[in-house]
């Protein structure tokens, strides 16, 4: 099993963040990796940018807490397992940070080691992507 966790820093509100990342069906919005994506009930349809589909189950979802989870049902990367968690934290008045962490199996630890690394280039373009939204 293998994990990450990825953080950045926003100069903007917990809540005018969580407008963006809380909303799951608009993940192509600010995930450069993805290409197009959709909501059907608790079914998240993606598009990667190459062309590959993959549908992901949003197993929790907070806006209260700003916060939800996912789980991988299928696609192109070879996982066995996978639940990822996106939370929004409060820092300051007019600041707060996105926590992005993942937790996943692979068939091998060859396997887990090439999709730490994917993962977190993914994650990580994502939220430097997201952070230009509050650019000023």
């Amino acid at each position: 099993m293998a994990s990450i966790t990825i953080e950045k820093d926003f100069p903007a509100s917990a809540d005018a963040v969580w407008a963006y990342a809380g909303n799951t069906a608009d993940v192509a919005d600010w995930i450069p990796a993805i290409g197009s994506s959709r909501l059907e009930g608790d079914v998240r349809h993606v598009v990667f940018t190459d062309g590959e589909p993959a549908r992901e189950r949003i197993v929790a979802h907070s806006d209260a807490d700003r916060s939800y989870t996912y789980s991988y049902i299928d696609g192109p990367l070879p996982l066995e397992h996978y639940e990822s968690t996106i939370s929004v934290i409060e820092t300051g008045p007019a600041t707060s940070r996105i926590v992005w962490a993942a937790e996943f199996g692979a068939a091998s630890a060859e396997v887990e080691e090439d999709l730490v690394t994917g993962i977190s280039e993914i994650y990580s373009g994502a939220l430097d992507e997201l952070a230009t939204k509050f650019a000023g």
